[in-house]
């Protein structure tokens, strides 16, 4: 086992999980997050079993402590239930088992960084490359030295941008957009309650449009509310803006306005949370659908030179239609449990059983993200399987040509090595 201890980027779901499976294991980690400790990621995701039960033996936590703890609606005695029947166009039955629940984010990032060295306003420039090891540069001037390093900096990985530039974002022909609302909770039980039934999240469709719903904290006399607005990407569409930058998330066109206006008998509780002139008063933000896929070459070699790559930063999903949260959590108990069982000195062998498995998923993801929109109870006939089919080949196309150069690159490698 390694006696400097192992340097991980980014204090995310990844980064947190593979800290503290390491800690457990007695292998020293220090983080390194760009932001402060203050609170954030208040928002509710969907965690499955899967993902979340060895978690459970290393927080020293039963199911029904962790799930009471962590729900959005924990304060009232609720387990963050999921109910199908609030679903009626999503794949919610087969995606989301009742072993599944909506959490808070953040209450989940702060249970993991209990016990855990965290650097705190470490944001990172620059990645480099020693006959010592890695170089990690700092935002604030600070340069660390290490041995090992593990990047789990989320989509958008400086990690990933430094010493991979050619891997670049999938854009899919989805527009999106999510906003945040804080209600009474008296107008709650009138208005929402009795339509979610017991459940978190509920949706509903007009024609490609799909509407969302969901619960993110019940806090003293608030409910926090989240609404996404998602539909496929039309011709010369105001509203599609692959190319926008990061910054540009908060820019949202009048169209869009325009477009909710142009919604007619929404019922409860979507009537309420729909109002155009609501929604423009409150901080709504664009969402991109983005997907990313590093080639296996690279994980490969990178984790020879002592880094290795988890969660987003190597293999990112889009927010609708994805497991990003689960997916994460994942490869931070895997790791954990292959770094003690071989050592850093075999860690390359990591993405061997595992490469296939992240991309199936994130091409899953893709799809499913078109499935959503185009396959339900509001969409029928000949005019949705027309939709369907053009969505649905432009997301396999894109699919097939990352296979394309996937294998070009590779060939390529084996040209240089002999």
């Amino acid at each position: 086992m390694p006696q400097q201890p192992i340097s991980i980027v980014g204090a995310g779901l990844a980064g947190l999980t593979l800290g503290r499976c390491l800690r457990q294991k007695g292998i020293p980690t220090v983080l390194f997050e760009r932001t402060t400790s203050s609170p954030r990621f208040a928002y509710g995701i969907t965690l499955h079993q899967w993902a979340y039960q060895p978690l459970l033996e290393m927080l020293e936590m039963d199911e029904s402590a962790f799930r009471e703890r962590l729900a959005v609606d924990g304060l009232y005695g609720g387990i963050g239930r999921i109910g199908p029947e609030s679903q009626p166009n999503s794949l919610a039955k087969e995606a989301c088992p009742p072993s599944s629940f909506r959490a808070h984010r953040g209450k989940l990032e702060r249970l993991l960084r209990e016990r855990l060295d965290i650097k705190w306003e470490h944001a990172l420039t620059d990645v480099e490359s020693s006959s010592e090891g890695t170089i990690l540069c700092f935002q604030n001037g600070q340069r660390i030295r290490s041995t090992f390093v593990v990047s789990s900096d989320g989509p958008h990985s400086q990690f990933r941008k430094s010493l991979l530039p050619k891997t670049q974002f999938n854009i899919l022909p989805f527009v999106v957009f999510n906003g945040k609302r804080r209600i009474r909770q008296d107008h709650f039980r009138t208005a929402y309650a009795p339509y979610l039934k017991d459940s978190n999240l509920i949706e509903t469709r007009r024609h490609d449009t799909l509407l969302q719903i969901s619960v993110n904290e019940h806090v003293g006399d608030i409910v926090d509310i989240s609404y996404t607005y998602s539909r496929p990407a039309r011709v010369n569409d105001p509203l599609h803006k692959p190319n926008r930058p990061i910054a540009g998330a908060t820019d949202i066109p009048e169209e869009f306005y325009a477009e909710l206006e142009a919604i007619k008998d929404l019922e409860q509780p979507f009537s309420d949370m729909f109002i155009a002139r609501k929604i423009k008063g409150e901080r709504v933000l664009h969402w991109l659908m983005r997907s990313v896929m590093v080639s296996l070459a690279d994980l490969q070699e990178l984790a020879r030179q002592g880094v290795m790559m988890l969660g987003d930063a190597a293999h990112a999903t889009p927010i609708l239609g994805g497991e990003g949260a689960n997916m994460a959590i994942k490869d931070g108990v895997d790791l954990a449990a292959h770094i003690e069982a071989k050592g850093i000195e075999e860690v390359a062998t990591f993405y061997t059983a595992r490469y296939d498995r992240w991309k199936k998923e994130v091409e899953a993801s893709e799809m499913l993200l078109s499935r959503m929109h185009l396959e339900g109870r509001a969409l029928r006939g000949p005019v949705q399987s027309t939709i369907s089919t053009l969505i649905e080949m432009k997301i396999i196309n894109s699919i097939k040509m990352r296979r394309s150069k996937k294998s070009i690159t590779v060939r390529q490698r084996e040209r240089d090595l002999t």
